[in-house]
């Protein structure tokens, strides 16, 4: 298996990477309309669809951390 990516790293359009994440927030965001994100260059914020979020949510807690591997990106849109 390969190594770790690094954020920086990360890129759409391909869907084997593996790094390693700390939760450090987690929240429950009641519109779609969320407002503006902010890139951090070693932080990211993600999302988890509304009906996938009972399957996720046993997994995470804050301050967590947690290996991710053979996930996808999407842009955010707005």
């Amino acid at each position: 298996m390969q190594g770790m990516n690094f954020i920086s790293d990360l890129k759409p359009k391909k869907s084997l990477w593996k790094i390693k994440v700390k939760v450090i927030r987690l929240w429950k965001q009641y519109s779609a309309a969320g407002g503006e994100t902010i890139e951090m260059g070693d932080k990211i914020h993600i999302s988890i669809k509304n009906e996938l979020v009972s399957q996720f949510q046993h997994l995470f807690t804050q301050r967590c951390s947690k290996l991710m591997f053979n996930f996808f990106l999407t842009p955010s849109c707005g």
